[in-house]
């Protein structure tokens, strides 16, 4: 399982899909966390006979790794969204009004191997006339300090907290709610007329200023080594792409107590009921920040649709315009 963001227990967050599993075929799944993009990659590229991998990864995995080391199980799909985006963020006040003007300036952004917090925010850099140097494989840019190999919700943090870093690279998810409707329509119609995001945007604080937004990028697949070839793993396969939206929640109680929040009784039952109107809960400033990780720990997924490699073939797009292969960024 890959580390978009540091401060979510992806293990906690992956419940709901686990447990399903888990009932579904009598087996046990054992969730393995990695250091890295990369380190999710080195684990499906070391799997042999024997060994049975099934991997939440970033869709960089799909043509670094290639058909003879993973079969693409499925595209996640987010609530409808089978595609998202990069973006670079700036704070308000931070002078900066166009890419252009981060010459010279600090971004903090993912590694490449992250598609929309590194590689796609790299490519927005150069696509507006920035010289990133070799960046792409690890060293440094020309026209600006970059401090790279951080989370999606590190990067904004950093943007946040460190005034000597003055834009952020991530992916929508990390980004977008922090940032203002009114900055997305009408400018940024792709991202305005797709990302799940949007419902959201501007309900946290503190305001961010959107710089640019990628190109739209295939969502993240699930994928399996290829030499698994148990039929159990097939019947996985397919479970798991006729799983309902439903199915992908958590018990909010049970979430609730994993991550020893102390939330209202009835405002988890209003939301179990699909009924919940926070307005009608007067939380303190912990309980709200309670919420913010209950709603950071739900699955970010909906469902998972049939994919082919092929449809990984705009981050190879990605790769090509950076100069770069992937046997450069594992």
């Amino acid at each position: 399982m890959n580390p978009a963001e540091d401060t979510i227990d992806i293990e906690v967050q992956y419940q709901p899909l686990f447990e399903l599993i888990e009932d579904e075929f009598d087996v046990e799944i054992e969730g393995l966390p990695t250091q890295s993009y990369s380190g999710t990659s080195e684990e499906l590229n070391r799997a042999g006979d024997g060994d049975r991998i099934i991997a939440d990864t970033s869709p960089g995995a799909v043509p670094d790794l290639g058909p003879e080391e993973i079969d693409v199980v499925g595209m996640r799909e987010a609530f409808g969204a089978e595609l998202y985006f990069g973006t670079l963020v700036t704070t308000p006040d931070s002078g900066i009004n166009e890419v252009s003007d981060l010459e010279g300036e600090t971004v903090a952004m993912a590694d490449v191997g992250s598609v929309s917090g590194g590689m796609a925010p790299m490519w927005m850099l150069q696509d507006k006339g920035l010289d990133i140097g070799n960046a792409p494989e690890g060293g440094s840019a020309e026209d600006f300090d970059l401090r790279s190999g951080v989370a999606h919700d590190l990067a904004v943090e950093e943007l946040i907290e460190d005034d000597t870093v003055v834009a952020a690279g991530a992916g929508e998810f990390a980004s977008i709610p922090h940032v203002p409707v009114d900055q997305i329509e009408g400018e940024y119609e792709d991202l305005y007329e797709t990302s799940p995001e949007v419902d959201i945007a501007g309900s946290r604080d503190p305001e961010l200023k959107l710089l640019d937004v990628s190109p739209a990028i295939p969502r993240a697949p699930i994928v399996i080594n290829t030499a698994w070839e148990e039929d159990i793993r097939f019947d996985i396969e397919e479970f798991m792409r006729d799983l309902s939206a439903e199915d992908f929640q958590h018990d909010p109680f049970t979430l609730a107590d994993e991550l020893d929040l102390s939330l209202p009784e009835g405002l988890l039952e209003d939301y179990a009921d699909g009924e919940l109107d926070t307005d009608d809960y007067d939380l303190s400033e912990d309980q709200e920040d309670d919420w913010e990780d209950f709603n950071d720990h739900e699955l970010w997924f909906s469902g998972i649709v049939e994919a082919t490699h092929e449809d990984y073939d705009p981050v190879n797009d990605f790769a090509e315009d950076l100069g770069i292969g992937f046997d450069e960024i594992e």
